[in-house]
C-alpha cells in the first residue's frame, strides 16, 4: 500500500479544490486521490478517531463500506508525532507539523494559515464538527465559518450536524471527528469484541453521511488521525493506547469517493 505524510492531506484537498494550499505547507499532492476528486465543488473529510491501519485490517470484515474505500487501491498515512488527535487534526488543515502549526491540545490557536483561511479568501466556506471536548467540536469547529459543534457526546448527532450543514451551508469543505471510536479503543484494546462493534457503528455513519452528501456534490474523504496499540495495565486489563511513532500508531488507512461516481478510490 502506498504511503504519504499526514501533511498530504491540505495540499491534496485544496488541488482537488482548486485553490492554493496554506502557505506553510509542505506536504506533497495525493495524486491518486487528485485524479478522482480534482474539480469538486465541495469536499467532506470525515474522520472515526484512531481507527488505524492495523486496526482497520484486523475488523475491515466489520466495516464494509470503508473497506470498499480503502481495499485495491487503498493509500496509507503517516501521522506526525505526536501521534494524537489535536496535533494531527491541525496537520490536516495546515500541511505542517506542531512545530509550526503550534497546536499541542484543541484549546490552542493555530500559528499558520489553515484551509479554513484559504477558502474564507476565495468567498468559499468551511465547517468543522464534533463532540464538545474533543478537537472536532472544540477546534476544527472554532476556526471553520460553520460552528459544528453538536451539545452531547454523540456521533450520531455528529453525523446528523454534517448532513444538516452540508444540505443548508453547502460549505465548500467540512471535516468532521467521529469521536467514539477512540473511547472505545482506549477502554478495550485494538482486539475487542467491543471495538469490533464500535467500528461497525461507525461505518454505518459514515454509508449514511455519503448517501447524504453524495447527491449534494460532496467527494467524500474517510481516513483516521492516528492507531492505537495494546497495553495491558498492571490490574492485567488490556486497552490501547497512543502517542507513539510505531506502525500501530502511526499509519491510518485512506479512501474516498467523487461526487458524480459511487467507485472507490483512495
Amino acid at each position: 500500500m502506498k504511503q504519504y505524510p499526514m501533511t498530504a492531506v491540505a495540499p491534496t484537498v485544496a488541488a482537488c479544490l482548486g485553490v492554493r494550499a496554506p502557505a506553510q505547507a509542505v506536504g506533497p499532492v495525493i495524486e491518486e486521490m487528485l485524479a478522482t476528486l480534482g474539480g469538486a465543488e465541495r469536499l467532506a473529510v470525515i474522520a472515526p478517531d484512531a481507527v488505524g491501519l492495523a486496526i482497520w485490517r484486523r475488523w475491515r470484515e466489520r466495516m464494509p463500506f470503508v473497506r470498499g474505500l480503502v481495499e485495491g487501491s487503498g493509500v496509507a498515512l503517516r501521522a506526525v508525532m505526536p501521534t494524537i488527535t489535536p496535533v494531527n487534526f491541525a496537520t490536516m488543515v495546515t500541511g505542517v507539523g506542531p512545530e509550526v502549526h503550534g497546536v499541542g491540545a484543541f484549546s490552542d490557536d493555530f500559528q499558520c494559515e489553515t484551509l479554513f483561511d484559504v477558502l474564507r479568501e476565495e468567498g468559499r466556506g468551511s465547517a468543522g464538527c464534533g463532540q464538545p471536548g474533543y478537537t472536532g467540536g472544540e477546534l476544527l469547529a472554532r476556526f471553520a465559518d460553520v460552528n459544528g459543534r453538536v451539545d452531547e457526546n454523540d456521533d450520531d448527532l455528529v453525523t446528523e450536524r454534517v448532513i444538516q450543514i452540508a444540505r443548508d451551508e453547502r460549505p465548500a469543505f467540512i471535516i468532521a471527528q467521529l469521536g467514539r471510536t477512540d473511547d472505545v479503543l482506549h477502554a478495550h484494546g485494538p482486539a475487542a469484541e467491543e471495538t469490533a462493534e464500535a467500528l461497525a457503528r461507525a461505518d454505518g455513519r459514515l454509508a449514511a453521511t455519503w448517501e447524504a452528501l453524495g447527491p449534494l456534490g460532496y467527494g467524500m474523504v474517510v481516513l483516521a488521525d492516528h492507531g492505537q496499540h495494546e497495553v495491558v495495565w498492571e490490574d492485567g486489563k488490556v486497552h490501547g493506547s497512543h502517542g507513539s511513532d510505531c506502525d500501530e500508531d502511526a499509519l491510518v488507512p485512506c479512501g474516498w469517493l467523487g461526487p458524480r461516481t459511487r467507485s472507490a478510490g483512495c
